[in-house]
């Protein structure tokens, strides 16, 4: 083998580590589902406890594997604009879905004011009564 050989091997394998480990950090639903939903909803402030609760009952609803397969392909649509008919339909399938489930499981529409950062809190997912400005009385 070569110097020339070696270097570009070298740094072909460097390269996909590189590509690998960002992606490893990037497929992280505890850190990728709340940033997409900060950038679909807006500005809103929810404790880590409260993000990591909503994540585990959105994996726990759909599967773990599902909700896993969703950040993987949106983070690849996202950055790569590679995928199918059916993915990007699966893809647009659970972003609705996701923003969804956030409004009826969380009180941000109860506390949405324009022109604020409403404090978000997890109530709960798919309650029977899923409706936020329901009243029991």
């Amino acid at each position: 083998m070569n110097r020339r050989r070696f270097l570009a091997l070298s740094g072909a394998a460097i390269g996909a580590a590189a590509i690998g480990g960002t992606t490893a950090v990037f497929n992280n639903p505890y850190q990728y589902i709340p940033a997409l939903l900060h950038e679909y909803i807006g500005r809103y402030t929810m404790d880590a406890d409260e993000e990591k609760r909503f994540v585990d009952a959105f994996g726990e609803h759909y599967g773990l594997d599902t909700m896993l397969g969703f950040v993987g392909l949106h983070n690849l649509r996202r950055h790569t604009s590679m995928g199918t008919a059916y993915t990007h339909f699966i893809t647009d399938l659970y972003e609705r879905r996701l923003v969804a489930d956030f409004l009826t499981s969380t009180d941000f529409l109860r506390n949405y004011e324009i022109h604020s950062v409403p404090d978000v809190k997890f109530i709960g997912f798919k309650m029977t009564c899923a409706n936020p400005f329901a009243r029991f009385a």
